[in-house]
């Protein structure tokens, strides 16, 4: 069995762990009286209405007072969905981006039809009234055969910050996934998928295209929709609304359940490991294997206790809560245990569990202004997800640089997300150890985060280091990664400090790197990690290995190579 694997790319990462604690979640109950809902949305377009899915083909608005009916594609309706089985039905919709109820008035339903297959299909509202649809409009995007088994459909639509259409596929069922579907390039089973609905390409897709910077239309092997591979049933993910981060909560099989991570920049052409990994550990009764571009988890937690599946959520960047803003809320259906995670200052994330949640949510929606809802099978209900005391989340950096000019230095920096940000203050070595003041910029304290600049007048030819310490309002300092300007202004590619001995290294490039390899005396590589167009400054963990002598390896988006000698103590 490996052992657990720890990844996460940043821009930029925070090196010291904040005292960030979030707060204690709870739900308010706002509509009860549902049948089996299932997904919850709004349409973007001022009118605050919430969409209330429910599982048997029915969608209802809840406009604030009043639950009235929308679209009924079940039995009792257009019948064009199956219901024989646990996970099938009508699973989600969502609202084209410029849906504005007059010059655009799509939306979309993800759905298993009469024969089981997996289908999405558009529709438009009716000319003049929001609240009704034109029933003849119905349009079929896209089928996907699901033979076999009846679980495993994934189930949720999201649209892209670029526009595109975006879902998430179950792997076809059953143990195992004996058929390998996750890591079949030619099936669309257990996979994220990218389509353009708004161009065509017909005759091979009447109603839709395959975007161009889909990450696998230059491979023959891997179908050009797929966005990326290895999921086992990724029943509901999210974006962030805040940076179009994606996150993905994959329903485990028997040991795990599991939480997936891809920043905005790197979302696809990555592969999330099923059925060679559920969570961190190899899949029981699966030979080891690890595909080609694996990335792990964030975070995955054991079925210890019956019955689990993981309902993933959103990133609250809602105002009601200033305290909730920026962490990551989930639950599981059977335990009602909720997982909150935050950014942990290192690349990685902190983690909270609470106990004794609402059971049987199977899934979570945003309101326009950022509000979020919750729907439970279990008491067929809407809630609202309330959050109480917690400490409010520091800074986020996504970018540190430094460049030389004439008789000064100039330090740029631009954060994701500020709250509770007092000041940062710019510093400054000779060495890479011993750092002085060279100065401070108050922070904007704007949420969506904002660019900085300073000017380090300093006449010094040599080599020098440049962090930022970061201060919130309570006093507390976190310092970033160390940026190295050497004496002709040229950051390049470097590794430092060359003596390890806390497992982490400091790169620093001002070229677009693929890749990092550690590698032993025996030419063997022993950890690597994938970097992804990375330029800047970042800290990396490695591994746990024998002291010794060893080589870093990194390997630049040109093929390039750059290699440093190490030592780790």
């Amino acid at each position: 069995m490996r052992s657990k694997i720890y990844s996460c790319i940043f821009s930029l990462f925070l090196a010291v762990t904040s005292n960030s604690q979030p707060p204690a979640i709870s739900y308010q109950t706002v509509v009860a009286g549902l049948s089996a809902p299932i997904d919850v949305v709004n349409a973007s377009d001022g009118s605050n209405r919430l969409f209330v899915v429910q599982q048997g083909g029915l969608i209802r608005i809840w406009n604030g007072t009043t639950l009235t009916d929308f679209l009924n594609v079940g039995a009792t309706g257009l019948n064009l969905v199956s219901t024989n089985a646990s996970e099938r039905g009508l699973l989600s919709m969502v609202f084209h981006p410029d849906y504005n109820g007059t010059s655009n008035r799509f939306f979309f339903i993800y759905y298993t039809d009469v024969n089981g297959d997996i289908a999405i299909r558009r529709f438009e509202t009716t000319v003049g009234n929001i609240n009704t649809v034109d029933l003849a409009s119905g349009l079929l995007i896209i089928t996907i055969a699901h033979p076999g088994e009846t679980n495993h459909n994934g189930g949720k639509l999201n649209f892209g910050t670029d526009g595109y259409l975006y879902f998430a596929t179950g792997d076809g069922g059953g143990a195992n996934d004996v058929p390998n579907n996750a890591q079949n390039g030619s099936s669309l089973l257990g996979k994220m998928i990218r389509i353009d609905i708004n161009n065509t390409n017909p005759p091979t897709y009447p109603n839709y295209a395959v975007p161009a910077g889909n990450p696998y239309t230059s491979d023959p092997a891997i179908d050009d929709r797929i966005w990326s591979l290895g999921l086992r049933n990724p029943f509901r993910w999210s974006f962030d609304r805040l940076n179009g981060n994606m996150w993905i909560g994959d329903v485990g099989q028997g040991a795990q359940e599991e939480i997936n991570f891809r920043p905005a920049a790197n979302t696809g052409g990555v592969n999330f490991g099923w059925r060679c990994y559920e969570g961190y550990i190899s899949t029981p009764g699966v030979a080891d294997c690890t595909p080609a571009n694996y990335i792990p988890p964030v975070y995955d937690y054991p079925n210890v206790a019956g019955p689990a599946a993981v309902t993933g959520g959103y990133v609250y960047r809602g105002t009601e809560y200033p305290n909730f803003r920026g962490y990551y809320v989930a639950t599981d259906v059977y335990s009602g245990s909720i997982y909150i995670l935050w950014p942990n200052g290192s690349g990685g994330f902190d983690s909270s569990v609470q106990a004794g949640g609402q059971t049987f949510i199977v899934g979570f929606g945003e309101a326009e202004d950022g509000t979020l809802y919750a729907v439970s099978q279990g008491t067929n209900t809407l809630y609202k997800v309330v959050a109480t005391g917690g400490i409010a989340l520091p800074v986020t950096l996504t970018a540190f640089s430094a460049a030389k000019s004439n008789g000064f230095n100039e330090l740029k920096w631009t954060t994701g997300f500020e709250q509770a940000t007092a000041k940062f203050i710019i510093e400054w070595s000779r060495n890479g150890t011993m750092f002085e003041k060279a100065g401070e910029v108050a922070a904007a304290r704007i949420a969506n985060g904002t660019s900085y600049r300073y000017l380090h007048h300093l006449s010094l030819s040599s080599t020098v280091y440049y962090r930022l310490a970061v201060e919130d309002d309570d006093g507390s300092v976190r310092y970033s990664s160390i940026l190295k300007l050497d004496g002709d202004g040229k950051a390049g590619v470097k590794v430092y400090p060359t003596v390890i001995t806390n497992h982490t290294i400091q790169l620093s490039t001002s070229e677009a790197l693929q890749q990092i390899q550690l590698i032993g005396t025996n030419g063997a590589v022993v950890f690597k990690q994938n970097l992804e167009g990375f330029v800047g400054s970042k800290s990396v963990t490695l591994p746990s290995v024998t002291k010794g002598v060893y080589v870093v390896r990194l390997i630049k988006m040109n093929g390039g190579v750059v290699s440093e000698k190490i030592v780790i103590e």
